[in-house]
């Protein structure tokens, strides 16, 4: 894997943006309203893709409000779900989501390895974190190859991601995801299929990749 500088990124500016107010709101403007008609993937969709993919020793990455393992139908209530995000707010709002589970908390920038601190686990979920990294397909290869360490041999990495190529097909869409990408809240303008699959393949077998509308749905196994 070709290692990559961050110094010059701006690693914070997506995550940054989500405070105790916002996250209350977050559900309904992604989950709500985006996913359907800024990104022509609806929410079920994610949902089933999660469910199909987390098993009962699971860690989440990039959590939000924890609004995918909140809606996961297959953990039993006997389940360890890891929770790690460079957010403290969206890890307390997903924690308090999920108190009912087994919850454990890792505080912990992409950017950096992170599997020291955990016993790994059998599947591993990246929703909705790639389209907000900057950086190049080399900077993801990175992050993806931190997420893997933190599974046990032959354990399931999945996730969805925007992708910026080809742009929304709605009008409105593509003046969102512009807006994002300025902001760097987003910084997937140049995020294609082939590039995520070049991504994955990194540190992945038996990658497979769905695409509905903007979103990549994706798993692969550790090598």
């Amino acid at each position: 894997m070709t290692s990559t500088n961050t110094d010059n990124l701006d690693v914070d500016s997506g995550h940054k943006i989500y405070t105790p107010r916002l996250l209350r709101w977050y559900d309904l403007i992604v989950h709500g309203v985006s996913n359907r008609w800024f990104w022509s993937c609806p929410t079920s969709m994610l949902e089933a893709w999660f469910d199909e993919h987390a098993t009962d020793n699971h860690l989440d990455i990039g959590v939000g409000t924890g609004f995918f393992p909140d809606h996961c139908s297959v953990f039993s209530p006997n389940a360890r779900i890891g929770l790690l995000d460079a957010n403290p707010n969206c890890l307390a709002a997903a924690a308090a989501k999920l108190k009912r589970y087994q919850v454990e908390t890792y505080e912990a920038n992409l950017a950096e390895p992170f599997d020291s601190q955990m016993v790994p686990f059998t599947s591993v979920s990246l929703m909705y974190v790639l389209h907000c990294l900057p950086g190049d397909v080399a900077f993801r290869q990175q992050v993806v190859a931190h997420a893997t360490s933190a599974l046990v041999a032959e354990g399931k990495l999945f996730g969805a991601t925007i992708l910026g190529q080809p742009r929304p097909g709605s009008w409105l869409g593509r003046q969102v995801m512009a807006s994002y990408n300025r902001k760097g809240i987003f910084g997937n303008e140049e995020d294609t299929q082939a590039s995520l699959r070049e991504v994955l393949e990194t540190c992945l077998v038996e990658v497979e990749i769905e695409q509905l509308g903007s979103v990549a749905l994706f798993a692969g196994r550790k090598h």
